[in-house]
């Protein structure tokens, strides 16, 4: 019990500049994907799909998220861009989360956008609590829709993310964290 305490007190994210291989495979990217299983989820939908990109396949999300942003912004100079590409070389391992929303459930898409935010949570806690580190990225590539497309997403589907996995090559920083009672009140109706 000590320990689980410990790892919530204690979460944190890695940048991905500071992780190297292995990243997480077999057994441990298992216990991995299967705590995203474990996430609050009304309606047992499982509104989510992971992706696995390592590799080679790095770079190629690397060059949708260029041709992406070069779409978005097309005055954009060279060294923006290829900022974009090398984005998704950081890291050993990202995982992809997509919403794959139900849309003839009872439960709204908000909801069913907070199961898949709480599985992924779930998976950095499970790849901290195995010793890698992971950070939850974003960013306008996320949004884009012609990315979606490029990357072969359905049209019910959302890319809001991915989680980036390696093994740190240092140390996290102690971080102060705020007193939770400075964003806590009781309601009396």
């Amino acid at each position: 019990m000590n320990d689980a305490i410990q790892l919530l007190l204690n979460r944190h994210s890695t940048p991905a500049k500071h992780m190297s291989a292995p990243a997480p495979e077999g057994e441990h990217l298992d216990l991995i994907l299967r705590a995203a299983m474990t996430a609050p989820d009304h309606g047992a939908l499982r509104p989510w799909r992971f992706l696995l990109v390592e590799g080679e396949a790095r770079k190629k999300l690397g060059d949708i998220f260029a041709e992406g942003f070069q779409r978005r912004c097309p005055d954009a100079i060279p060294a923006l861009v290829e900022r974009q590409r090398e984005k998704t070389m950081r890291s050993p391992l990202l995982i992809l989360l997509v919403a794959h929303l139900k849309a003839d459930s009872k439960v709204p898409d908000w909801e069913q956008m907070m199961a898949v935010g709480a599985a992924a949570e779930h998976m950095q806690l499970m790849a901290q609590a195995l010793g890698y580190g992971s950070v939850w990225l974003s960013g306008d590539s996320c949004g884009d829709g012609w990315v979606q497309e490029a990357m072969g997403l359905l049209p019910n589907e959302r890319l809001v993310g991915y989680l980036a996995l390696g093994t740190p090559t240092c140390e996290a920083p102690e971080r102060s964290r705020p007193d939770p009672w400075a964003f806590t009140q009781e309601w009396i109706g």
